[in-house]
């Protein structure tokens, strides 16, 4: 009976290896390009403060092309770094060790999940190739909504298998539906894309019952208030609508590139043949796997992941990270497939294709463990350049002032001040007319980045109207006359 606990306490001491080597591999910046981290950050800020959810500094403009977002983001996860927030203020590292933890924790439920129909070794294999994927080793380092969503998603899947597996749906639908209901709006509330699992549970209740039963009642009795109060309170969900494309070619392109994008689980730094090599061998188990599953009848995972890959397709930008939360189920799929192929293989052989396999497996994660590593170079917050530049912002514009940036999420959060972006594109004339519409207070130009030289900066130096009121190395202050912005120097 001991040795039953072998494999489960070996997943373990991973998991806590793999906390040491995230904890230790932290940079002390963030990312520039990504800048939903701001939000949240910002989000937290004002639910700490007592201000309103979603005023943040960031004034969203349509014509901006250098930032490109919503004005809001969900509130699951800026409640969960509000208290952080409110501790230790904007403390990067407090905030990415959060971050780190969520990833690690979430391969607990993968490997449970896993077991349900693979063995311990495989649902160990499983875990330690997830854990130093280029995917986890691409987001541990960050600040965001992606990790705990991870977790979180992955408890909902495993309380919705249990609830079905033991038929708690129709013995007992009110408590469960209820309990499932809550659960699924946890899931919503760090990333509305969580949604799809009360559809995976509606479609698998017409289904098999073809009417609405009691459990789908109750779960949407449990859902629904939550989301409401949420829209009332906190993030508006209609701040998403501009960002669903429903052109049919774009939404084959990106099925088409998600289907890639399942090629990360074997990314290295080494080669990108093995990489495309292996995903290509491996959609034979893949599919395998999936049509065993089919035949034996639809279940929410599929469901699931179906809905899921849907709702991502009709999203304007395609991402790998947003299938964090289904490559542990693709894994599986592999698993069984991979398994329902060797049985037709002699007894003699197994072991050894077994062994092949996992070491293919395995190889991508080894080199990532040894090879793949953050950037250390600080980005923007923590460049003193930046700082300097906040600095001077802070001590010479009114409160009120809206300021042009290209990166006006984080230039927001660091200033407390309004921040807009602009359009790196089009005439001298059309970044002009931009101005006018928008009337900024001040404009700030980034020396370093090409689109500021190439666009921005030569605007700049034909508007007799703006000034220059603070400049180092890297970035340029400049102040908006009164006839330009229409409201007058702050």
């Amino acid at each position: 009976m001991k040795t039953n606990w072998v494999v489960p306490c070996l997943a373990a001491a991973f998991l806590v290896c793999l906390a040491f080597f995230f904890d230790v591999e932290l940079s002390p910046g963030v990312a520039s390009e990504g800048t939903d981290w701001a939000m949240y950050v910002m989000h937290a800020r004002n639910i700490v403060s007592g201000a309103p959810y979603s005023q943040t500094g960031y004034v969203f403009q349509a014509e901006s092309t250098t930032e490109v977002g919503g004005y809001s983001y969900p509130s699951g996860y800026s409640l969960m770094i509000a208290p952080l927030y409110a501790a230790e203020g904007l403390n990067i590292r407090l905030f990415k060790l959060l971050n780190a933890g969520f990833l690690v924790i979430s391969l607990w439920p993968a490997y449970l999940f896993a077991r349900k129909t693979l063995s311990p070794v495989c649902s160990l294999v499983l875990i330690v190739s997830l854990g130093f994927s280029w995917l986890f080793l691409a987001n541990f380092n960050a600040i965001g909504s992606d990790a705990p969503y991870e977790l979180v998603s992955l408890l909902v899947l495993l309380l919705l298998l249990r609830i079905y597996e033991q038929r708690l749906n129709e013995t007992d639908p009110w408590t469960w539906g209820l309990w499932a209901g809550l659960s699924i709006a946890a899931a919503y509330l760090i990333r509305p894309i969580g949604l799809t699992f009360l559809l995976s549970v509606g479609g698998v209740e017409l289904w098999y019952k073809r009417r609405i039963t009691a459990f789908l009642v109750a779960a949407a009795t449990a859902f629904v208030p939550l989301m409401l109060l949420n829209n009332f309170l906190f993030h508006s969900d209609g701040g998403y609508v501009q960002q669903f494309t429903f052109s049919v070619p774009t939404i084959a392109h990106h099925a088409l590139e998600y289907g890639g994008f399942f090629s990360y689980v074997f990314a290295n730094p080494v080669s990108k043949f093995y990489r495309y090599i292996l995903w290509a061998v491996t959609l034979i188990p893949v599919t395998f796997g999936i049509v065993k599953r089919v035949r034996a009848g639809l279940s929410v995972t599929e469901l699931y992941v179906l809905t899921l890959l849907a709702v991502d397709s009709v999203y304007w930008s395609t991402n790998a990270r947003y299938l964090l939360p289904i490559m542990p189920i693709y894994l599986v799929y592999m698993f069984e497939g991979f398994q329902a192929i060797a049985e037709r293989f002699p007894r003699r052989l197994v072991l050894p294709l077994k062994a092949t396999a996992a070491a293919a497996l395995l190889f991508a994660p080894a080199v990532n463990a040894f090879v793949v590593r953050p950037d250390p170079k600080d980005t923007l917050v923590t460049a003193p350049r930046y700082e300097e530049l906040c600095a001077a912002v802070r001590r010479q514009t009114a409160p009120n002032a809206l300021i042009i940036f290209w990166n006006p999420r984080v230039f927001a959060l660091s200033t407390s001040r309004f921040a807009s972006g602009w359009p790196a594109e089009g005439k001298p004339e059309e970044m002009i007319h931009y101005l006018h519409r928008v009337h900024p207070n001040y404009i700030v130009a980034d020396k370093d980045r090409p689109d500021d030289r190439q666009f921005l900066i030569p605007v700049l130096a034909g508007e007799s109207q703006m000034k220059t009121i603070y400049e180092n190395d890297r970035f340029r202050l400049v102040q908006v006359a009164e006839d330009l912005s229409g409201r007058g120097p702050e």
